[in-house]
C-alpha cells in the first residue's frame, strides 16, 4: 500500500512539474556559438594563487563572497601563480561552447537518492555524467530525509586571443538549487542577455553575423 502511494505520488508530481516547466528554456540550447565573441573593456585582476576572477551584479566580485544563490560568471586563466595577474582589456574569439551541470552538495546514501522523471529538452542527466539527446530530468525526492543536491547549471565559453593566450575561458552559471521550479527563473543556465548583465560595464559578449 505504502509503495503504491509513493507511485501515485510520483505520478501526480511528474505531470504537475511537466505542466508548470513547459516554458523552462532548453538546457541543450544556447543563444551563443563558437565564432561569436567576448570583450573585456576593463582590466581585471586574479588574485595569487587564484585561477578565476568572479563577476556579480555587474562587477567583479570575490570567490568567497559572491551570491552563489544568484547567476554569476568566471573569468578563468590556465596558469596558477604565486603573484597576482592582471587579465587586459581584449577581445576574445569564442572557440567552443559546452554546457555543464556542477554539483556542490555531496550526493545522498545510494538507498535515499531522489528519484529522477524525464522531461522534455534537456542535456543532462545530474550526477552521471552522461548527456541525453532531447530529454530533461526533474529531481524528486520522494520518502526518507534524502534531499537532491544543490547543483549549478554552467555555460563554458573558451576563448582565444594571440595578445593573452593563457585566457582559458568564460563560465557562466546558474543559481545554485535542488531543481525546485520556484528557483527559477535564477536557476537557469545564463543566455546573452543575462551573461551581458552580469558583466555590466566590465565585458559583453557579441554575437557574429
Amino acid at each position: 500500500m505504502r509503495k503504491k502511494f509513493f507511485m501515485l505520488t510520483a505520478m501526480i508530481l511528474s505531470v504537475t512539474m511537466i505542466s508548470s516547466c513547459s516554458s523552462i528554456p532548453s538546457g541543450n540550447r544556447m543563444d551563443i556559438k563558437a565564432g561569436d565573441t567576448f570583450t573585456l573593456h576593463k582590466p581585471v585582476t586574479v588574485a595569487p594563487d587564484h585561477a578565476r576572477v568572479f563577476f556579480q551584479y555587474g562587477k567583479p566580485t570575490r570567490q568567497s563572497t559572491y551570491e552563489k544563490y544568484d547567476q554569476h560568471c568566471r573569468l578563468e586563466i590556465k596558469t596558477l601563480k604565486s603573484q597576482s595577474q592582471t587579465i587586459q582589456p581584449d577581445t576574445f574569439e569564442i572557440t567552443q561552447v559546452r554546457i555543464d551541470v556542477e554539483e556542490i552538495a555531496s550526493q545522498a546514501p545510494a538507498q535515499n537518492n531522489p528519484v529522477y522523471y524525464a522531461l522534455n529538452d534537456a542535456d543532462y542527466f545530474p550526477n552521471t555524467g552522461s548527456t541525453l539527446a532531447n530529454s530533461s530530468w526533474v529531481r524528486l525526492s520522494l520518502g526518507g530525509d534524502s534531499e537532491p543536491p544543490e547543483t549549478m547549471d554552467v555555460v563554458h565559453l573558451y576563448l582565444s586571443s594571440k595578445k593573452q593566450p593563457d585566457i582559458l575561458r568564460l563560465t557562466c552559471a546558474g543559481a545554485l538549487s535542488t531543481g525546485d521550479p520556484l528557483d527559477a527563473p535564477r536557476s537557469y543556465r545564463p543566455q546573452k542577455t543575462q551573461i551581458n548583465t552580469i558583466l555590466g560595464a566590465y565585458g559583453h559578449v557579441s554575437t557574429s553575423p
